[in-house]
């Protein structure tokens, strides 16, 4: 078949000789000339402006009378480039009159280029650079020169080209195409073709085996027919769609990838490799690891499993609690190590056997294991010792929910061998960094801890630090008498004055909500309303102060007290986990209150945590005539592209800038910046925790809007603010 397209071929090499050589003969030369003349312009744009840098400290050092500076402008112009290319320059004053050039001669044709001269933002002159474009035509001709004799050369070669190295290069070609295609058929690792297709967006929507070997067939147990044409992903597992950009990219740009799979309804382990011989195709090379692997998962369990439980041992606990203690370093998160042995074990090893009590064992980790988070590691340290390290806890209180539900998850019985068991633990609780900063001394106090347990009666836990064992029984009570609180109206709202900065007159308050407990009296708002949003018990409550402000609101306004604002802070949790506007409608519906006479407090963390999703809506009510302010400016994580971005009405700046100002310098710089910000942001803004003449004076002196603090009035009574608010 060569053979008699012989003339066929001549034409094309032809052709072809004619096309490579007239090719290059223009190609070169054009392209030489394009890059250099690239090259020179952004040389001469350069040199400009070097040459604009040395003139303007001339200008800006008097910039009434450089233009007569001729001499002192010429020896600078006559400076040689930085390239050592002659060149011509000119300066130019604002109308194009010549102030001073250099003395260069330049051949022509030339190329020039022109950089203003700027002074306090208005053109005071220009600088012309010019170069001679001589050297680059000469080297352009040459270059072509050189183009025409490499493409006589080529068209020699190409003409000349023997029909029989074609024929020698398709035999050698079919040579190689049968050795390949022995090699594809007898290869023991089993190879597929696959054909890709793409949606609209690029990306992969199917794929196909169009080509497959006999070891890839053998891989299912069937012949050829049984693979090819068939689904890729339903032969060989969702592991190929975990890889789907990964292929995309190795049809798109040719790479090459690895990775494992295991075959669907088998346990046989694959390593494929993947790359693309065609556009529009995957080749994937699948190699048998399936003893590799299982010898790997064998050593590694053996290594780092307990072989009676199948628990993480002590290599691997110990390997799991320095990466627990690492991360909570890094996010200063909490971590607790809870130390559980088992009550009285020995009794059921000595009376019933080891058998007994292997099963025991066995069971009893299974019980744990569900009430601790994939998360955390509950391992088995040896006897009827577990140990478990929890992540990320904000406090003991956290820990001890854990201890508490290991603890309770044991009091059902066990059936063990036709014999029913009863068995307990004691538990010892050690934190981190309080009662250790490394994983031994950890372990070592929840052991020590865990005896306390076991001394005080079992069927227990205990915290290492007897403060600390306290303190998390007290939060427990408070836990239990703050769910209680709503139904028996222990919580009251008390206000706290706003005065205007000028007249010292009240111009809003602040609502706070407070909690009397029958026992312990009143209790901070510190103690309570972090654990009210733990619990989520934020949310009714957060309701009831919004309910009970505005219901407030509408009965004094109907009495005639004059029309303040009253400010009411949200916490984070309401944002995100209620329609809040929906809420305040609700809630000013039914109460009937003036919404201009109502304000929202946000934190900057709430501002920043939610401003991508329901921030946009909380700052729609002030369609309403609701007002925006952010509480603790400064002391959070606002960015000012919030700030700026977001139609605020005021900000609060936080009590611990306000404390120190009569003697912290920097307080006092801090404060001046927040204040000027916000005037020139058009923002309102109230500074908190006033307690001193000197302060208020000070805040009077920089322009404060309002000032709310001790120095005035502290939280009253609704019946007291009622009163003050009358009287005024």
């Amino acid at each position: 078949m060569i053979r008699q397209s012989s003339n066929s071929m001549q034409r094309i090499t032809l052709a072809l000789a004619w096309g490579i050589s007239l090719l290059i003969a223009l190609l070169a030369p054009s392209t030489f000339f394009l890059v250099s003349y690239q090259s020179l312009q952004n040389s001469l744009k350069s040199q400009t402006e070097l040459t604009v840098y040395a003139v303007n400290d001339i200008i800006v050092s008097n910039p009434k009378m450089w233009r007569f500076a001729e001499i002192r402008l010429s020896e600078l112009l006559e400076r040689p480039a930085f390239d050592r290319v002659p060149q011509a320059v000119k300066l130019l004053d604002d109308t194009g009159e010549e102030v001073a050039k250099n003395r260069t001669p330049l051949a022509t044709p030339r190329i020039s280029h022109i950089h203003e001269i700027h002074d306090a933002g208005t053109v005071v002159g220009r600088v012309v650079v010019a170069r001679s474009l001589r050297p680059l035509l000469k080297n352009t001709a040459l270059v072509a020169l050189g183009s025409i004799l490499c493409g006589a050369l080529l068209f020699y070669f190409f003409r000349k080209l023997p029909i029989e190295a074609i024929n020698t290069a398709f035999k050698t070609l079919e040579d190689s195409e049968n050795k390949y295609r022995s090699l594809y058929e007898t290869m023991k690792e089993g190879m597929a073709l696959h054909q890709v297709v793409l949606d609209g967006d690029g990306k992969i929507s199917s794929l196909t085996v169009i080509n497959a070997n006999p070891s890839c067939a053998a891989m299912f147990d069937g012949d050829l027919d049984s693979v090819i044409g068939k689904d890729s992903f339903e032969l060989f597992g969702d592991t190929f769609r975990e890889f789907l950009l990964e292929m995309r990219a190795v049809v798109e740009h040719g790479d090459a990838i690895s990775f494992e799979i295991c075959l669907p309804g088998t346990d046989y382990y694959y390593n494929v490799q993947t790359f693309s011989p065609d556009t529009g195709l995957i080749a994937t090379l699948f190699e048998d690891i399936t003893e590799t692997r299982k010898s790997e998962q064998q050593i590694q369990k053996m290594a780092y499993f307990d072989t009676l439980t199948g628990l993480p041992n002590r290599a691997l606990f110990y390997d799991r609690i320095n990466q627990g203690i690492a991360l909570a370093s890094r996010d200063k998160s909490g971590l607790a190590v809870l130390f559980l042995d088992l009550d009285r074990f020995k009794n059921i090893n000595d009376t019933l056997g080891h058998s007994v009590g292997d099963q025991l064992l066995i069971e009893v980790a299974e019980r744990l294991n569900r009430h601790i988070r994939t998360s955390d590691t509950l391992a088995r340290l040896g006897g009827d010792e577990f140990v478990a390290v929890i992540n990320q806890l904000s406090d003991q209180f956290n820990a001890t929910i854990v201890a508490r539900n290991l603890i309770e998850s044991l009091h059902a019985s066990f059936s063990i061998m036709g014999k029913e068991l009863h068995i307990t633990g004691s538990i010892g609780i050690a934190l981190f960094p309080d009662d250790g900063n490394d994983a031994e001394t950890l372990v070592k106090h929840a052991d020590m801890a865990m005896y306390t347990s076991k001394e005080t009666g079992r069927n227990a836990f205990n915290f290492f630090s007897p403060i600390m064992n306290q303190k998390a029984l007290m939060r427990m009570e408070i836990e239990t008498a703050l769910r209680l609180a709503m139904e028996r109206k222990e919580f009251f709202i008390e206000l706290q004055p706003i005065m205007c900065a000028d007249s010292l007159t009240i111009t809003a308050a602040e609502a706070l909500v407070r909690w009397n407990h029958p026992t312990r009296g009143r209790i901070p708002p510190n103690d309570f309303i972090p654990l009210a949003e733990e619990m989520g018990l934020i949310l009714p409550l957060g309701e009831w102060v919004l309910r009970t402000v505005c219901t407030m609101v509408k009965s004094w306004s109907d009495a005639g007290l004059p029309a303040i604002r009253y400010c009411v802070n949200v916490s984070s949790l309401q944002i995100e986990q209620q329609n809040f506007p929906e809420l305040v409608h609700t809630i000013l519906k039914e109460s009937g209150a003036n919404p201009a006479q109502l304000e929202i407090e946000l934190t900057e963390s709430c501002l920043v945590t939610n401003f991508g999703g329901s921030i946009p809506d909380i700052f729609g009510m002030r369609a309403w005539g609701i007002a925006i302010s952010i509480d603790d400016f400064g002391t959070g994580y606002s960015s000012l592209g919030y700030i700026k971005t977001l139609p605020i009405d005021h900000i609060k700046i936080d009590r611990s800038f306000v404390s120190d100002i009569s003697t912290n310098f920097q307080d006092q710089a801090i404060v001046e910046a927040i204040i000027a910000m916000s005037q020139k942001l058009g923002i309102k803004n109230i500074a908190e925790g006033v307690e001193t003449s000197e302060q208020l004076e000070f805040l009077q002196e920089q322009g404060c809007d309002e000032i709310q603090g001790y120095y005035f009035h502290k939280p009253l009574s609704l019946e007291a603010f009622e009163t003050l608010l009358r009287s005024q």
